[in-house]
């Protein structure tokens, strides 16, 4: 099988769209749609259908997907591999972290590591925990930084604890809370709390903790972004819970006041991850390294 076709179906896979991927392939619409056609009648089986102007990928083309994902993956050690024999402080590196951890955390690791190894190219997303988990586990991603309970995560992981948070309730000075001594866990679950999204690890535990008390999180607004939430809940549209790290200052200028919640206790992990059995180029295992001996 041509790599370069797979490389092309890949990229369709990816933006769902002949044209897009075409555009960042510098190839024509007719000559990518010539590559999929080509690699049907090499498989014999149907890889995309479409779904009005949208292309989306059939079980057998989430199948060739995945192994072209690995296949990439062990061409891209591979060759990450042999630059290290000529030259150690080469390579790249893919690497995803939570919210949390991407924006409070990693930037001031980065800056140390990029000083010592200027040439080292990290390649650095910040996803929820739950796609972090799937990108592991897919190839696509050589560590993550997930927060949240592990002992739930898939076998074939790898998982390096290294820092404890904590999740706390925080409101604006105007809020009908603000100034009391506590409130009960049963106040939060009425429609009062800015949340973050599905599959976002402060998420996953705000509602294990509730869940736990047989109270249902009633969300008044859902939005992705941690910063996003602060505002709101600093304008007034409600509360939430959210990582100490991400509020301390907020907490120290005024913007936003901690309210203790009776008996609740949210200490989250985070945890640095990677496949068990990936093969690790020489510049991810510096980087793994570094990361160990800073955050200790």
């Amino acid at each position: 099988m041509n790599l370069q076709n797979l490389r092309a179906f890949l990229k369709v896979a990816e933006f769902e769209h002949i044209t897009r991927a075409s555009e960042e392939l510098h190839l024509t619409q007719p000559a990518v749609t010539k590559i999929m056609q080509s690699l049907e009648q090499e498989v014999q089986l149907s890889l995309i259908e479409r779904q009005g102007r949208r292309i989306v990928l059939t079980h057998a083309g989430r199948v060739l997907q995945s192994y072209a994902r690995q296949m990439f993956a062990l061409e891209r050690e591979m060759e990450d591999a042999l630059a290290s024999l000529r030259d150690v402080k080469r390579g790249e590196i893919k690497l995803a972290a939570n919210t949390t951890a991407g924006v409070y955390l990693l930037p001031s690791i980065v800056a140390r590591f990029s000083a010592l190894y200027p040439e080292i190219a990290l390649n650095i997303s910040i996803l929820n925990s739950q796609d972090i988990v799937e990108h592991i586990l897919d190839w696509s991603l050589d560590f993550g930084i997930v927060e949240g309970d592990v002992s739930h995560l898939p076998e074939g992981l790898h998982i390096r604890f290294f820092m404890r948070d904590a999740l706390i309730l925080v409101v604006s000075t105007a809020h009908r809370w603000c100034g009391l001594q506590s409130i009960r866990p049963e106040e939060l679950g009425n429609g009062e709390l800015v949340v973050r999204e599905r599959g976002s690890g402060v998420r996953d535990m705000l509602e294990r903790d509730l869940a736990s008390r047989n109270i249902p999180l009633k969300p008044l607004l859902t939005l992705t972004d941690n910063e996003a939430i602060k505002q709101m809940v600093i304008n007034g549209v409600g509360a939430a819970v959210v990582s100490l790290m991400t509020v301390q200052r907020e907490l120290v200028n005024g913007d936003l006041v901690q309210v203790p919640v009776t008996g609740m206790e949210i200490h989250p992990e985070l945890s640095f991850i990677q496949r068990s059995d990936k093969q690790l180029s020489r510049a991810a295992q510096v980087f793994s390294s570094f990361f160990v001996l800073t955050s200790e």
